[in-house]
């Protein structure tokens, strides 16, 4: 069967064998069915694949983003089973459950349900982000609700008590204050909305909170102002800070647990004009994407990068501005590269996430650990591969060089814009060319782009022709090439946008780049050859998101610069 829906897929929807593969692989090593594969690995029309798979397999396939569901229907099943095992109660005819499933063959859930409801339970087949759609709009928190008090108290902890526990709406205590249950609602809808920063922030006339969305900051609630030193205090508290000191920065850490799921969030005051401000970044390791093959990757420069970490030594660089998911995508590769046989070390400021079987060390420049002291040592530790957090400095970048001339992988990330910039760059620091080429094995420059909205995703008209080849699409292609924008909706809280993936340039130094920096050449003669020999830019990448419908003009505009520049 599985070689019939190759050949529907081939026929049909333009499936190449590798794709197919791909897929297939995925699909092995997580133990999903294939079509949730082809959707996770972004390959294909997804409703599509979905339709011809129902086809083949006498399979009922529903749209769920398409379907009213009655309340009534949805309160059949419990949440804890829902969020779970990622199941919709959809309709209810006579005894039968009808329920939208990832895996309609999963005869042992469909039991347990059974077992739950005391209902016949009737599988239907649907996609995993229509499903994730209905649980984060119909089986989440409700959105934050104040209840304004002239008079607020805050309850003071003991100063060790750095963790909370705090769960739905209908858990929380009537006697809670306003403070501690606006604070519980904030990291809730944190959470609830994939957030990755909470920034709160006060003003002249006005207090606001908002978090950081698929890279966008968005309003959450304007609080009354008065709730400004109850907030701020609870978060220092709970974050084990010093409540009395007001006119310097502050760094701590909040451990919570949320729906049941520990969640840790790194806090950071800095004194303004009007109070303090208050950041905190989500540290959520279930939400670390440590896949390789869901970075965004286009397959070609996917093999490049794979292919570059590989090897026995030599440095991998990532390079982009803050925020661009460097670390997410050193992260993947040392999660690729942990096995037994192999002694990893890591210097990060700080440690974001602490990944098991990989030893982290969170540097401190104030007693004298920085990136290079840490580097020596980890020298002396006998280790396979190393992971620096940053090269910053010559002397970082030199012993950086030393470890991979001897033997070792070394990853570690820049600040640069493009993969060639990257050269110059170290060039610049007083890196020998010698050692640079000897060294480096590949350079990934990256950016973050936000994906548009699935479900309300249109053809954008005001984009023409004139403007794809002003973007750098081919002449050709660009008559009759679609391109779309999101319109909003419920689902993305009206930005259009869902969700963000990686723009990559990934540039393989091979001979003739060796032979480009040891004649001194600049950065753009260095990507002109980059380019002749197979390299694909930030741009053109972008542009192929675009021409799949990922995203829009805007978001390559603002992530990307032209290549004629």
């Amino acid at each position: 069967m599985s070689e019939k829906f190759k050949q529907i897929l081939s026929k049909y929807e333009g499936i190449s064998s590798e794709e197919y593969s791909r897929a297939e692989k995925h699909a092995k090593e997580k133990s999903i069915l294939i079509v949730h594969s082809f959707e996770e690995l972004n390959i294909g029309d997804t409703n599509k694949i979905f339709e011809l798979y129902s086809r083949l397999y006498n399979l009922k396939f529903v749209y769920l983003e398409k379907m009213s569901i009655a309340p009534n229907i949805l309160k059949l099943l419990p949440s804890s089973i829902v969020r779970k095992y990622k199941v919709i109660p959809v309709d209810k005819v006579g005894n039968h459950l009808i329920l939208a499933m990832m895996n309609p063959s999963d005869l042992k859930l469909l039991d347990m349900i059974r077992f739950k409801t005391k209902f016949l339970a009737k599988p239907v087949l649907a996609s995993k982000n229509a499903i994730s759609k209905v649980i984060e709009k119909k089986f989440r928190p409700e959105s934050i609700a104040i209840d304004v008090d002239a008079s607020v108290e805050v309850g003071v902890q003991k100063k060790d008590q750095v963790r909370a526990s705090i769960g739905d709406d209908n858990s929380q205590s009537g006697d809670d204050g306003p403070i501690i249950k606006l604070f519980n609602q904030i990291l809730v809808q944190c959470l609830a909305r994939d957030a990755s920063d909470i920034h709160i922030e006060p003003y002249e006339k006005i207090f606001r909170v908002r978090m950081r969305i698929d890279g966008a900051l968005s309003l959450i609630v304007s609080p009354p102002k008065n709730y400004i030193g109850p907030l701020i205090t609870r978060v220092k508290i709970m974050a084990g800070l010093n409540i009395a000191q007001k006119r310097l920065p502050q760094d701590g850490n909040i451990r919570v647990s949320i729906s049941e799921k520990p969640v840790d969030f790194r806090v950071n005051t800095v004194p303004t004009q009007h109070g303090e401000k208050v950041v905190l970044r989500i540290l959520d390791k279930s939400a670390l994407q440590v896949d390789m093959t869901k970075l965004g990757f286009e397959a070609d420069d996917f093999k490049k990068f794979f292919s570059s970490i590989q090897e026995p030594y030599g440095m991998v660089l990532v390079t982009g501005p803050t925020g661009s998911g460097k670390t997410t995508t050193l992260y993947s590769a040392l999660s690729q590269l942990n096995k037994i046989s192999k002694n990893i070390m890591t210097a990060e400021d700080p440690v974001e996430y602490n990944l098991e079987g990989i030893n982290q060390v969170h540097v401190n420049p104030s007693i004298g650990l920085d990136f290079s002291s840490a580097l020596r040592a980890f020298l002396r530790q006998d280790p396979d591969i190393i992971m620096v957090g940053e090269i910053r400095d010559k002397e970082t970048g030199e012993i950086g060089i030393k470890a991979a001339l001897t033997g070792h992988l070394v990853l570690s990330t820049l600040h640069t814009n493009s993969a060639a910039d990257t050269i110059v760059r170290l060039a610049q620091m007083g890196l020998e060319s010698f050692n640079l080429v000897a060294a480096l094995n590949s350079i990934v420059a990256q950016r973050l782009a936000r994906k548009l909205c699935p479900s309300c995703k249109i053809e954008d008209d005001k984009v023409g022709p004139e403007q794809l080849i002003d973007l750098g699409i081919n002449s050709k292609y660009a008559q009759s090439m679609v391109v779309y924008r999101g319109k909003g909706c419920s689902s993305c809280n009206k930005t259009g946008y869902k969700g963000r993936t990686a723009i990559h340039e990934v540039m393989v130094i091979n001979d003739k780049i060796r032979d480009g920096i040891m004649r001194g050449l600049s950065s753009m003669d260095l990507k002109k050859i980059a380019l002749e020999t197979g390299m694909r830019t930030l741009r053109q990448n972008a542009l192929n998101k675009l021409a799949r419908g990922e995203t829009d003009v805007g978001e390559v505009v603002a992530n990307t610069s032209s290549d004629h520049k």
